[in-house]
């Protein structure tokens, strides 16, 4: 009976606030203080994106642009590797020898990348140079799944 009560006076304090929430009526409410007639704007990147982005990196760290369809190895939970290496390269345990490659973000961008071993263990995930996750269009911070193609 108490819940009951608890929750038909939060629902008229939201309809007192002016139905935004949990407010003080003066608009911030749990839509921090949005006004309920203006727009919401999402914006997403294009479809597809970059499908070669060895011009983000000087012509000597950028890997040559794959002639086959490659061979796919498989997902890896990918994190920043280390800054100061340069080059769009993907340490990861998927290969055991280093070589060409693509990888393939959640957002349907794709990059040309040297694939390096990484020596972890299947599924330890892997590590992105700071060029690729910027030529991916990905956050710094981001724990991004990659979809990781060899071109050897």
């Amino acid at each position: 009976m108490t819940r009951v009560i608890l929750v038909l006076s939060l629902l008229s304090l939201a309809a007192c606030s002016g139905g935004s929430g949990f407010g003080n009526g003066l608009g911030g409410g749990l839509f921090g203080g949005r006004d309920r007639a203006e727009p919401v704007v999402i914006e997403t990147p294009p479809v597809g994106g970059p499908t070669d982005v060895t011009d983000a990196a000087p012509a000597s760290e950028a890997p040559d642009t794959p002639s086959g369809d490659g061979q796919f190895l498989g997902f890896s939970v990918t994190s920043l590797g280390d800054a100061t290496q340069p080059g769009l390269w993907l340490e990861t345990p998927l290969v055991t020898v280093e070589g060409p490659g693509r990888v393939v973000a959640e957002n349907g961008r794709t990059i040309v990348v040297t694939l390096r071993p990484s020596g972890g263990e299947q599924g330890s995930g892997s590590r992105l140079s700071l060029a690729g996750f910027q030529a991916l269009g990905l956050n710094l911070t981001a724990l991004p799944t990659l979809t990781v193609i060899s071109d050897a």
